[in-house]
């Protein structure tokens, strides 16, 4: 019977978690708190995710994004982030580019915060050979349409070993329109 009540106290036991995880609004301000999720309460990123489609430079770029749970390893903390995965097509169609196979956790796009009272959400782009930002806002009330804006000091690759074909993310400003 000791063995049985014994058991039965270990599956008990071992049966809830063992900490909850702290959860605090995504824009809170300040440090970040190890082992918390910076969660977004007030679904402000959700207006962004889904398909967007641009034509720039004779090229259409389509990038779809997702809303995930990122964790930060360095700061051992989640929090609610968008990551971008992309195409590029030449202005007959054809595939130049895509990131789409990439596993979330590879994804070149991530979101870093709001920007600016929140109007523009702001993107960290990392590719082996270039990296700069993003910054995106809506430019109607319906948020069917965004400005895309990528910034990068960066002007010369020296090195294009393991380096996509060519600089696939568009430099330029443009529209993008939500599919």
């Amino acid at each position: 019977m000791k063995n049985l009540l014994l058991l039965f106290i270990v599956f008990v036991s071992c049966s809830y978690p063992k900490a909850q995880e702290q959860i605090i609004p995504l824009e809170t301000k300040g440090g970040r708190t190890a082992g918390a999720y910076y969660k977004d309460l007030d679904n402000e990123l959700s207006p962004f995710v889904g398909t967007w489609k641009g034509t720039f430079q004779d090229k259409t770029f389509i990038i779809t994004f997702y809303k995930i749970k990122y964790y930060n390893s360095l700061s051992d903390y989640f929090q609610d982030s968008i990551i971008g995965k992309y195409k590029l097509l030449d202005s007959n169609g054809s595939e130049l580019y895509s990131t789409y196979n990439l596993a979330d956790n590879k994804a070149k796009i991530l979101s870093i915060g709001f920007k600016n009272y929140k109007t523009k959400l702001w993107f960290s782009f990392t590719d082996k050979c270039i990296e700069g930002d993003i910054l995106i806002h809506f430019t109607n009330v319906e948020k069917n349409q965004i400005y895309w804006k990528y910034i990068t000091d960066q002007t010369i690759v020296t090195n294009t070993a393991n380096c996509a074909p060519f600089n696939e993310m568009p430099r330029d400003e443009f529209i993008l329109n939500k599919q």
